[in-house]
């Protein structure tokens, strides 16, 4: 079954400058449909095949992949230029390499699809970004990831030389601890850990609308699967050293949540809530409980649904206002009331308001950090009180207050615009009556 899904999207990739849209989304569509019916749960990996295999992570962060793909294509409706070709044929590519990586048994397979997964995102800031500093932030992204990324290449050569094979799943235990921090520092750079996050601002802020909601969206996840495949070869450094990590990623995401307080610029603002709550994921991976992998799990699952959402939802503004500046926009609410609803409910849902799927993620990390040490209750309270601020601020400032000139043709909004909101938000509330889906 994944090998017609792999050859589906390789065929789709060839002829992607004759296909119909629609018919490209259809088809999406179709496939979307086939891999969630067929697929059955195990606690081992299953269908496995071709150095491929699938267990409970991949087969998630598979069916977010797809989902804000389709939406992604549908976002792209607005953008009608003689290069639109080419970007359906780099999203097309970006998503083959995103399967294969979340696919991939292989260490080595995994981290050739997982860089291979970067190139497409660059060409989509460097070819249809906004500003002329796209440029440079093209090639900080780039760089940032390739240079954290080639220790993890040696290693994994160095590995496979020395046992002829080097698999996820291997019953290996290794000591170094410096094959300890390079194997999972590429990793933190790609959620990316606090220190290490100044390329996403920049990224986000470059990219178009429908490249930020992969990059948000699917892109980030990719280190937190890298972490949840390689922590169990370091069982023993990832006991004694976990107090280093968990730290760094809970007083950053402190930290990130008083930056959020002080931005103007709403691609910004959404991309610094992204890494607070990246924080949480590697703070929840790195407890090694099972409360902190699901809760991690659904929290990548649903941030990358409402982060995506939120992308979006600026670029829709970018589109009508040309500039994404908090303090030009405010009143909105009497223009467009039910395109502000559809807002409201990202906002509560990127404040984990119940019922939505991020009140269970933050709960289920809680209870595993508190379980690892309980004195860590005041800086989790402190991390999402000030990031839910944040939300709140960002709310009240783009619908409430005076408005400017700028609102003179300003539209109620349009149906593809509620569609794919609607879309973003409907699994984040969907998987909350059917918990055990996860666990």
């Amino acid at each position: 079954m994944m090998l017609s899904l792999i050859i589906s999207i390789f065929f789709l990739t060839l002829i992607s400058f004759k296909m119909n849209f629609y018919m490209m989304i259809y088809i999406f569509f179709i496939l979307f449909m086939v891999f969630t019916a067929k697929y059955e749960f195990y606690n081992f990996f299953s269908f496995i095949s071709f150095s491929l295999g699938m267990d409970k992570y991949s087969y998630f962060l598979m069916f977010l992949t797809f989902w804000l793909f389709i939406l992604s294509l549908y976002s792209l409706l607005n953008l009608k230029n003689l290069y639109f070709s080419y970007l359906k044929l780099i999203m097309l590519m970006m998503v083959l390499f995103l399967f294969l990586c979340f696919l991939s048994l292989s260490f080595f397979n995994f981290y050739f699809y997982f860089e291979c997964s970067v190139v497409p995102v660059f060409l989509v800031i460097y070819g249809w970004g906004y500003q002329p500093e796209r440029v440079f932030s093209g090639l900080y992204f780039f760089f940032y990831t390739l240079f954290s990324s080639l220790p993890l290449l040696l290693l994994i050569l160095g590995l496979n030389n020395m046992f002829g094979y080097f698999y996820l799943g291997m019953q290996l235990e290794l000591l170094n601890l410096y094959y300890f921090f390079f194997f999972i520092f590429s990793f933190l750079v790609k959620l990316p850990l606090f220190f290490f996050h100044l390329w996403l601002p920049s990224a986000h802020v470059e990219a178009p609308s429908s490249g930020s909601m992969i990059l948000a969206g699917v892109m980030l996840k990719l280190g937190g699967y890298g972490l949840i495949r390689v922590l169990y070869l370091f069982k023993d450094l990832v006991y004694t050293y976990s107090y280093f990590f968990i730290s760094i990623s809970i007083l950053g995401s402190m930290y990130v949540s008083f930056f959020c307080l002080l931005q103007s610029d709403l691609s910004v603002l959404v991309a610094y809530s992204s890494v607070s709550h990246m924080g949480l994921v590697i703070s929840g991976i790195f407890t090694c409980s099972y409360y902190g992998y699901m809760g991690s799990l659904c929290l990548m699952v649903s941030h990358g649904l409402i982060s995506s959402g939120l992308f979006y939802f600026v670029g829709c503004l970018f589109d009508r206002f040309s500039s994404r500046s908090l303090f030009l926009m405010s009143g909105l609410i009497n223009y467009c009331p039910s395109l502000m609803m559809f807002f409201f409910f990202l906002i509560v849902s990127n404040m984990s308001c119940p019922p939505s799927l991020n009140l269970i993620s933050e709960v289920f990390i809680c209870f595993s950090l508190l379980m690892w040490h309980s004195s860590i209750l005041v800086y989790i309270f402190i991390s999402l009180f000030f990031s839910a601020c944040a939300m709140i601020c960002l709310f009240s400032f783009v619908c409430h207050g005076g408005h400017s000139y700028l609102f003179m043709n300003m539209d109620s909004g349009l149906v593809r615009e509620y569609y794919l909101i609607s879309m973003h938000i409907f699994p984040v509330y969907m998987f909350i009556f059917s918990l055990n889906y996860f666990i």
